[in-house]
């Protein structure tokens, strides 16, 4: 395929953590740098949220955007909150893709309305899916997923959804050249996340509530969270959250990776709500460390991986899962059978199916 000139606009920029989230723009926009493409590249100089959707929406307003977006083959915006900059871009012509990377339906349809606060919270992000997924998202020339589930969910939804096409999320690839080694006995059960993400910080109020009154004191001691912020904050006021909050380590954001995995005797990633297919599940399986997660945190991925997780859909099967995990030996042909499973969830494989998308975006004809 000919090389392109790439004006890329995202939210998750140097300001933001490095966090799944970032990681995907970043390596995605790498792996298009290595094919030859030629990368022009915005960052939206906020969090990503509300705040960085109206700051998008103000520097597509500049005569700068303009003229970037206008120089550009085609412009790839990177996430959801840069959607705002749709008007501007149909308005000049520009071919565009936008990443949503996971179902905003999905995800929103999943948010807790237990309490009146979440109820609130839910409607309002409903409300606002309205005008971002039926009208500005339908003016772009092609969309991608990180996985066909949640392209299929809002296709169900959106009423004039651009030809959608699957880019899966990669593995960090330096992982692979970890070698394979037995786990300390005394090892940790590493938990990472972004916990400044309510997804995640949802998933430990749910490990606090089902899962951890059914495991020991000595086993919750164990237990050590990594990742920017400190969910054990976010669940402090009750006995439950006392009791975690007393006994579960958190180590905050510890960099390279392969360090957090090598002083691991496993991982814990009880996700119960969350964006695409979760690398916090699939790395470790690359360095050979056993997982236990929830039905939820093997979404989107083949049977091939599937098997290799320990898989508790209750807070009973999380925990009975996490005793099994330590109670049974290391098992190094295990280990390499899950390394080799997830081996070809390169950056690389990402970076040629968003090429194809990019490419199919230029061959989508002007609307009359």
């Amino acid at each position: 395929m000919p090389p392109l000139k790439i004006f890329a606009c995202t939210s998750y920029g140097p300001h933001t953590a490095l966090t799944g989230g970032r990681l995907r723009r970043d390596n995605v926009l790498a792996a298009l740098v290595r094919r030859g493409h030629t990368i022009d590249r915005l960052d939206v100089p906020a969090r990503p949220g509300v705040r960085s959707a109206l700051a998008a929406g103000r520097l597509a307003l500049t005569s700068s955007f303009r003229d970037r977006a206008r120089r550009a083959d085609v412009v790839l915006l990177g996430d959801v909150f840069c959607l705002p900059m749709m008007p501007v871009l149909r308005q000049i012509g520009c071919k565009t893709v936008v990443d949503l990377v996971d179902s905003p339906y999905r995800l929103v349809g999943a948010a807790p309305r237990v309490t009146v606060g979440q109820w609130v919270s839910a409607s309002a992000q409903a409300a606002q899916l309205l005008p971002v997924m039926q009208g500005l998202l339908p003016m772009a020339d092609g969309v991608t997923y990180i996985s066909a589930e949640d392209r299929d969910v809002d296709a169900a939804r959106v009423c004039a959804l651009p030809p959608a096409l699957v880019v899966p999320n990669g593995v960090q690839s330096d992982l692979f050249d970890v070698t394979l080694t037995t786990p300390p006995d005394e090892g940790y059960l590493a938990w990472l996340a972004d916990w400044t993400y309510a997804p995640n910080r949802e998933s430990y109020a749910w490990f606090v509530d089902e899962v951890a009154p059914l495991l020991s004191d000595d086993v919750l001691t164990k237990v050590r969270t990594f990742g920017a912020g400190d969910p054990r904050r976010s669940r402090n006021g009750d006995e439950n959250g006392q009791r975690v909050h007393r006994l579960v380590t958190h180590a905050g954001f510890v960099d390279p990776l392969s360090a957090v995995y090598n002083g691991a005797r496993g991982i814990v990633a009880p996700v119960v709500r969350g964006a695409g297919v979760n690398n916090k599940v699939l790395e470790p399986l690359a360095v050979g460390r056993p997982v236990v997660t929830t039905a939820v945190g093997t979404r989107g991925l083949p049977p091939t991986i599937t098997a290799h997780l320990r898989v508790g859909a209750t807070g009973d099967g999380f925990a009975s899962a996490m005793l099994d995990l330590l109670a049974k030996p290391f098992d190094e042909a295990e280990a390499f059978s899950a390394r080799t499973a997830v081996a070809s969830l390169s950056w690389d494989t990402a970076g040629e199916a968003m090429e194809g998308a990019l490419h199919a975006a230029l061959a989508v004809a002007n609307p009359v």
